[in-house]
Protein backbone atom coordinates (compact mmCIF):
# COMPACT_ATOMS: atom_id res chain seq x y z
CA UNK A 1 0.00 0.00 0.00
CA UNK A 2 1.39 3.04 -1.32
CA UNK A 3 0.95 6.70 -0.44
CA UNK A 4 0.32 8.73 -3.41
CA UNK A 5 0.52 12.83 -4.19
CA UNK A 6 -2.84 12.56 -4.29
CA UNK A 7 -3.57 11.31 -1.14
CA UNK A 8 -1.78 13.70 1.15
CA UNK A 9 -3.42 16.59 2.34
CA UNK A 10 -3.10 19.83 0.75
CA UNK A 11 -1.33 22.69 2.77
CA UNK A 12 -2.70 25.73 2.87
CA UNK A 13 -0.82 28.77 4.06
CA UNK A 14 -1.85 30.95 6.78
CA UNK A 15 -0.78 34.57 6.60
CA UNK A 16 1.10 35.08 10.11
CA UNK A 17 0.35 38.55 11.39
CA UNK A 18 3.58 40.91 12.21
CA UNK A 19 4.51 42.36 15.45
CA UNK A 20 3.46 45.97 16.05
CA UNK A 21 4.37 48.37 18.52
CA UNK A 22 0.69 48.24 19.71
CA UNK A 23 1.02 44.14 20.15
CA UNK A 24 3.65 44.78 22.24
CA UNK A 25 2.72 47.52 24.33
CA UNK A 26 -0.51 45.53 25.16
CA UNK A 27 1.22 42.64 25.82
CA UNK A 28 4.14 44.32 27.91
CA UNK A 29 1.28 46.27 29.97
CA UNK A 30 -0.68 42.76 30.74
CA UNK A 31 2.93 41.38 31.86
CA UNK A 32 3.40 44.21 34.47
CA UNK A 33 0.29 44.07 35.65
CA UNK A 34 0.28 40.38 36.26
CA UNK A 35 3.70 40.88 38.17
CA UNK A 36 2.66 43.82 40.21
CA UNK A 37 -0.30 41.87 41.31
CA UNK A 38 1.29 38.47 42.14
CA UNK A 39 4.42 40.55 43.97
CA UNK A 40 1.74 42.50 45.93
CA UNK A 41 -0.07 39.45 46.79
CA UNK A 42 2.89 38.20 47.97
CA UNK A 43 4.07 41.17 49.98
CA UNK A 44 1.06 41.34 51.65
CA UNK A 45 1.25 37.69 52.91
CA UNK A 46 4.33 38.07 53.87
CA UNK A 47 3.28 41.13 56.05
CA UNK A 48 -0.04 39.61 57.06
CA UNK A 49 1.92 36.21 58.86
CA UNK A 50 3.90 38.00 61.07
CA UNK A 51 2.73 38.11 64.63
CA UNK A 52 2.59 41.14 66.13
CA UNK A 53 2.76 39.89 69.88
CA UNK A 54 5.60 37.59 69.38
CA UNK A 55 7.54 40.47 67.65
CA UNK A 56 7.78 42.79 70.99
CA UNK A 57 8.85 39.32 73.26
CA UNK A 58 11.60 37.87 70.52
CA UNK A 59 13.42 41.05 69.04
CA UNK A 60 15.46 42.24 72.75
CA UNK A 61 16.13 38.23 73.09
CA UNK A 62 17.51 38.11 69.58
CA UNK A 63 19.37 41.81 69.43
CA UNK A 64 20.75 40.76 73.28
CA UNK A 65 22.18 37.27 71.34
CA UNK A 66 24.11 39.03 68.41
CA UNK A 67 25.79 41.76 70.94
CA UNK A 68 26.19 38.60 72.77
CA UNK A 69 28.27 36.02 70.32
CA UNK A 70 30.23 39.48 68.73
CA UNK A 71 31.89 39.71 71.54
CA UNK A 72 33.19 36.10 71.97
CA UNK A 73 34.19 35.90 68.35
CA UNK A 74 38.03 35.91 67.69
CA UNK A 75 39.76 36.55 64.26
CA UNK A 76 40.83 33.82 62.60
CA UNK A 77 44.38 34.35 60.02
CA UNK A 78 43.85 32.97 56.63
Amino acid sequence: MAISVEDAQSVQRTSVRPVTVRWFLKRTLIGIAILMVAMGGLAWLTYASIDPDLDGDLAPKAAKAVRGTAQNMVPVEL
